[in-house]
């Protein structure tokens, strides 16, 4: 046996032994920094009031009104914490430095000088409050429906003002979420649902002038990666939404006021407030009651349009099957055998190409003195043989926005949060522990490499630089989550198995050796 070739094995055995005690210690790291995260609550503040019921637990500032921490109790800082992820919170001692909290009351009686309340009543789903002195009043309330709250204001001051809701929020990472590289980069922004568009976003750091929209109905929310709050709208009443750029406190503000119902002389003294705070599960978002478009705060990128039946065809095939990972390569599968016949299209073309290398590459030796009669001939041959130089490419450009769509979509589906494959991957929304996904892929793309046809001429360095892309991609790959890996491999693979079946139909072969 060659020495080099046992060189290689052993380099690239001790590379992976490395790699994996470095995923190893990472993903110790990341379990560590999530519990110190977890572990922390609510110090200082004072006057706190518990709301809880089986999905939702809310803490509430008594002493302003403020709902200043939720937990998402069905989702679990990491798989087998005690402790539900928090959307709403305060981290200020911490290395993330949240603030974000949920404030409603009157304009003008208390938007911006907050006063004291005091429990009226209290139980584990309800807390009333009330501040005699500036005539108001407050009841938030867990609701029936899922992840909702209500929070029910009531002016008795004997002037009349509008009521409003907002989120106040700090530019900082949520809590109880992954760092890294691309968990950091994921969509962190406010978002509308308005008349004239049904999802209308900006980034939070670039909300540099206030935004508003007058309108019945609607819905303003801060959107992040797998969860939401969001302030409801009735087709009702008529709203002015709101997101403000953050002044000197640091903090963005988005809501809405109530305008009065000015026609029929209705002022509005109580007003309750709808309130979601949760996942964003799209068939929830999509069939709540009384609301349009809030699935579409799922970021699936440019080609939502795509995604969204994908994922809705992802989630049928799931609940046949019971694992989102075996549904990810199902799906995979099924978008292929739809697109086979534009795929054999361009295999075919490839595999010709391929067939006829030899004359080819003759009819260059010939006319290499000539580069244009090279190129007239050559494209001569082609014609007689029936090859389009383009086939290979022309047909797959329309998958391309499919793959893309639900490449991006997998990326924010809360589902894959936690959900395990099976086997060494027990979460599809963290990077392979063990890293055979991206050796997959690197070896899948070796061997896709052997069916292409050789570039006549093709520069040497550009030679190589094509080698190694493989091994680039599998780095790369390392740190994507292992849901998003495994559909890549998947389609990857039944890719290089279909050119290999049009390969042998043609009669080209499969490799140049």
């Amino acid at each position: 046996m060659n020495p080099r070739y046992i060189y290689m094995a052993v380099v690239l055995s001790l590379s992976y032994v490395l790699f994996f005690q470095w995923g190893q210690i990472q993903q110790e790291q990341n379990l560590d920094v999530e519990e110190a995260r977890a572990a922390v609550e609510l110090e200082g503040v004072g006057n706190i009031s518990v709301l809880e019921n089986d999905l939702l637990k809310i803490e509430i500032n008594n002493k302003n009104g403020n709902i200043v921490e939720s937990r998402l109790k069905k989702y679990p800082v990491y798989p087998g914490s005690s402790r539900g992820v928090r959307v709403l919170g305060f981290d200020e001692g911490g290395d993330v430095g949240l603030k974000y909290y949920i404030k409603s009351g009157f304009n003008g009686l208390n938007k911006n000088t907050p006063f004291p309340y005091a429990i009226v009543s209290e139980s584990e789903s309800k807390v009333v409050l009330e501040s005699k002195e500036f005539g108001a009043r407050k009841t938030i309330s867990l609701s029936e429906t899922p992840y909702e709250i209500n929070i029910l204001d009531e002016n008795t001051s004997g002037v009349s003002y509008k009521p409003y809701v907002a989120l106040y929020r700090n530019d900082a990472l949520p809590i109880d979420m992954p760092t890294g590289l691309f968990a950091n980069a994921s969509y962190r922004g406010v978002a509308f649902n308005t008349n004239e568009d049904p999802y209308l976003n900006t980034r939070l750091g670039s909300l540099d002038v206030a935004q508003n929209y007058r309108q019945a109905g609607g819905w303003v929310a801060f959107i992040q990666k797998y969860f939401m709050a969001a302030l409801l709208g009735s087709d009702r009443f008529e709203y002015t939404y709101f997101a403000n750029p953050a002044k000197s406190a640091g903090l963005y503000s988005m809501g809405y006021f109530v305008e009065p119902d000015i026609e029929n002389f209705e002022v509005l003294n109580s007003f309750e407030h709808r309130v979601f705070i949760g996942p964003k599960t799209r068939d929830m978002l999509a069939n709540k009651e009384g609301v349009s478009d809030l699935e579409l705060s799922i970021d699936m990128g440019w080609f939502w349009f795509l995604a969204q039946p994908m994922v809705w065809l992802l989630a049928q095939i799931n609940s046949l099957v019971g694992n989102w990972g075996v549904s990810i390569i199902l799906l995979t599968f099924i978008i292929k055998i739809v697109f086979w016949p534009l795929s054999s299209k361009g295999f075919r073309s490839v595999a010709k190409m391929r067939l006829y290398q030899d004359e080819v590459q003759d009819i260059r030796e010939r006319y290499k003195s000539d580069p244009q009669k090279m190129q007239t001939e050559t494209m001569a041959f082609y014609g007689k043989k029936g090859i389009n130089p383009l086939g290979g490419c022309l047909p797959m450009l329309p998958q391309f926005p499919f793959f893309i769509a639900l490449f991006f979509a997998l990326r924010e589906t809360v589902e894959l949060r936690h959900a395990p494959l099976g086997l060494w991957l027990q979460d599809l929304s963290a990077p392979d522990p063990l890293f055979i996904l991206p050796i997959l892929m690197a070896l899948i793309m070796f061997m896709t490499q052997k069916l292409a046809p050789p570039m006549p001429g093709q520069d040497p360095t550009q030679a190589a630089v094509m080698k190694f892309m493989p091994v680039m991609f599998s780095l790369f790959f390392i740190f994507l989550p292992s849901g998003l890996v495994l559909y890549s491999v998947t389609n990857s693979l039944v890719t290089y198995l279909q050119q290999v079946l049009i390969y042998k139909t043609v009669g080209a072969k499969l490799t140049d050796s």
